[in-house]
């Protein structure tokens, strides 16, 4: 299950709160529930938990039925430069290839609350979204948002429609977005799991229109700093740490996982090699974290082993020391020593 603690741009729940107020909802009626001061949605820079502009979005999908649309009038609501310094960025950017591999890189940043990555094949562009974390009343909603926002901010940048061949549209969303895409004349049909765009690359080493390398540089390292400080940083690191999780029992190889992320192995450990980690680093941070969690309460061994999925204790023990240098007994004794020294006598 997603966690909703970081923090995103009050600029977004100004914009809901708007569109709230157009019709005919009151700001209290907006902000119900949520403990966001009034006065925030005007303070520039001001920051809300993801938690708090998912509660936004429920006051308005529930006081107005989640008409068809709502969320197209968010997206369309929402320029590019609401996202500040990303905005600089992406339009600094030297050709439109490196916009969008920035854009990408720092997504977090943006609207969306979906998982989402791209890989280049042939002549496309292959955009994947994976917003099945997302409460279920909510995410026709924020579909909506988020593919009006790429339309229209992707008409706004470049000048021209966006040069989506076709999309796949998961969870029962096709009824809801179809009309938005027949608008734009992209053909849609369903897909099983995740959401996909094709776009056509050709041209996409053009340069842009406003290119200028080092200002472009300045600002991805101030968006660097803000996926820090916001707690953001999971690209597609964060996914695979995810899929790990998620299905921990299933003994996944680094194989499975890409076929998961849809893009080959060797593709994998370049994006992951990009955002400085690798997969074994990822399963070190992840299972090692997780069982040494489970041993500091006491668990055996052989239970901690039972529930991570393992055949039992030597083959757990194998990877503990993996990754974290000792063996899963001595880390156990050393954690129950280490409570005692701070019990006072």
């Amino acid at each position: 299950m997603a966690s909703w603690e970081w923090r995103r741009s009050v600029t977004n729940a100004a914009i809901l709160v708007e569109l709230g107020d157009d019709h005919g909802l009151t700001q209290e009626q907006c902000l119900r529930g949520t403990d966001v001061d009034p006065r925030l949605l005007k303070t520039p820079g001001g920051e809300i938990t993801a938690a708090q502009e998912l509660a936004i979005v429920g006051n308005l999908v529930t006081l107005l039925d989640d008409p068809p649309g709502l969320g197209v009038e968010a997206g369309t609501r929402t320029h590019l430069t609401t996202h500040g310094v990303l905005a600089l960025a992406v339009l600094s950017s030297p050709t439109m290839r490196q916009a969008i591999d920035v854009a990408m890189r720092y997504f977090s940043l943006m609207t969306s609350f979906a998982r989402a990555w791209h890989i280049y094949r042939d002549d496309e562009i292959l955009l994947y979204g994976d917003d099945r974390d997302l409460p279920g009343e909510l995410r026709a909603f924020l579909a909506e948002r988020d593919v009006s926002a790429l339309l229209t901010n992707w008409f706004m940048v470049f000048g021209v429609p966006p040069p989506v061949v076709r999309v796949e549209i998961a969870g029962g969303l096709r009824p809801r977005l179809a009309p938005l895409f027949d608008s734009f004349e992209i053909p849609s049909s369903e897909s099983a799991e995740l959401q996909l765009a094709v776009f056509d690359a050709s041209g996409i080493d053009e340069p842009m229109p406003q290119a200028s390398p080092l200002t472009a540089q300045l600002f991805e390292e101030q968006c660097d700093d803000l996926l820090q400080r916001r707690g953001l940083r999971q690209g597609v690191a964060g996914t695979v740490r995810e899929m790990l999780m998620h299905r921990m029992n299933s003994r996944l190889s680094q194989e499975d996982v890409a076929a998961g992320l849809h893009m080959s192995l060797r593709t994998m450990r370049r994006r992951l090699a990009e955002e400085g980690t690798s997969y074994r680093q990822l399963c070190a941070e992840t299972f090692g974290t997780l069982a040494e969690e489970l041993l500091a309460t006491g668990l055996t061994v052989e239970d901690v082993a039972y529930r991570m999925g393992y055949s039992g204790a030597p083959s757990f023990s194998n990877a503990f020391k993996q990754w974290r240098g000792v063996s899963p007994g001595r880390f156990a004794r050393s954690t129950v020593d280490r409570y005692r020294q701070s019990v006072p006598r």
